[in-house]
């Protein structure tokens, strides 16, 4: 008579254990890790431009020169950009928590003129303008650190666009050009280049309209905000959000709430119409990956990496994903990360994350 095995599970506790012991030795590699892998990410958003040049019949080492010399002139404007206003809003920020401070005293007695009986103090103090400066000073530091490492990620940058036209012979070299592993990784990349590549286009469009509107509007330091919306923006369903909530503070401690709110509601709409209307016309895809994938995965690299963990939450989670589902002993567990309800092996690993 035929016995029915249940599942072994060991398989699975070995993946979670070497993950684990993984994710620990990033934890303690992270100030090596952080640079290396923001030169990746930056050269997979910088190869759909390379590629793009030579598709226009340039010769390959002319499209490489002029994609360095996009990236150069990208990391010159940020560095003279950013660089002076993180020094300058670092050193501002006492005087901005003393001028929130104060508004939200105003608001109160503005309230409490209008013989509502409403008390909001209770309510405001719930706001504490320290842990708002402490929080902001994090993201500052943030900030700086890529900064200081700025010439470590260039180079690695130029490096990394200088070797991948060679990176797929040396995969088939290496593991064979029919291989698991050679198709394995060469699909991921392609996944990657295109949806970050496409995704930096609508993340600059929102960044440059939201921009110019907190410039218009004279908030503070909108070059900065428009920089950190461009790349909190990679975080979908709460990067756009975390990115706006400094200017609207600002706006606060500037004008008052009836600026805080006005910037906060144009925000909004700028987003939705990126998120609703742009993103449909150039990528014609969205993101299958679960809202709660998202933040705890942020959650988690951030843990593992520091700030900048915040920015490559979702490259390295969407590659974690197709690796996984790749191997039918994890497929299980990528399946629990998407917003389709079960693995399906005849799904495509770009139909799995990506949807039309």
């Amino acid at each position: 008579m035929m016995t029915i095995q249940p599942p072994s599970i060991l398989k699975p506790v070995l993946v979670l254990a070497s993950a684990s012991v993984l994710l620990a030795l990033m934890h303690l590699a992270a100030s090596f890790l952080v640079p290396v892998l923001l030169s990746i990410f930056f050269a997979t958003l910088l190869t759909p431009i390379y590629s793009w040049l030579k598709k226009k019949r340039l010769p390959k080492f002319l499209a490489l020169v002029l994609s360095i010399g996009l990236l150069l002139l990208i990391a010159f404007f940020l560095l003279l950009l950013v660089g002076r206003s993180v020094t300058a809003l670092t050193s501002s920020l006492d005087g901005y928590q003393d001028q929130f401070s104060q508004r939200q005293a105003e608001l109160a007695a503005q309230v409490e003129a209008l013989n509502s009986g409403a008390d909001l103090m209770p309510l405001l103090s719930i706001v504490d303008p320290q842990a708002l400066a402490g929080t902001l000073r994090f993201t500052l530091s943030t900030v700086a650190g890529i900064l200081k490492n700025g010439l470590i990620i260039l180079m690695l940058t130029i490096f990394l666009l200088v070797e991948a036209p060679l990176f797929k012979a040396r995969m088939s070299q290496t593991f064979g050009a029919e291989s698991s592993v050679t198709q394995n990784v060469l699909s991921v990349a392609r996944i990657m280049i295109n949806y970050f590549g496409l995704r930096a286009v609508v993340n600059l469009v929102n960044a440059v309209v939201t921009g110019l509107m907190l410039w218009l509007f004279g908030i503070e330091y909108a070059g900065l905000w428009a920089v950190l919306i461009f790349f909190l923006s990679f975080i979908p369903y709460i990067g756009a959000i975390v990115s706006m909530i400094p200017p609207i503070l600002l706006a606060f401690a500037q004008s008052g709430l009836g600026l805080a709110v006005l910037v906060g509601l144009l925000a909004v709409v700028i987003n939705a119409a990126s998120e609703n209307v742009l993103q449909p016309m150039v990528m014609g895809i969205s993101l299958k990956v679960s809202p709660t994938a998202v933040f705890l995965s942020t959650m988690l690299w951030v843990f593992i990496l520091g700030g900048p963990g915040a920015f490559l939450a979702m490259p390295l989670t969407m590659a974690l994903i197709l690796f996984m589902r790749n191997y039918a002993e994890t497929r299980g567990l990528a399946a629990l990360l998407v917003t389709v309800p079960e693995p399906q092996p005849e799904l495509a690993p770009e139909e799995l994350l990506l949807k039309h």
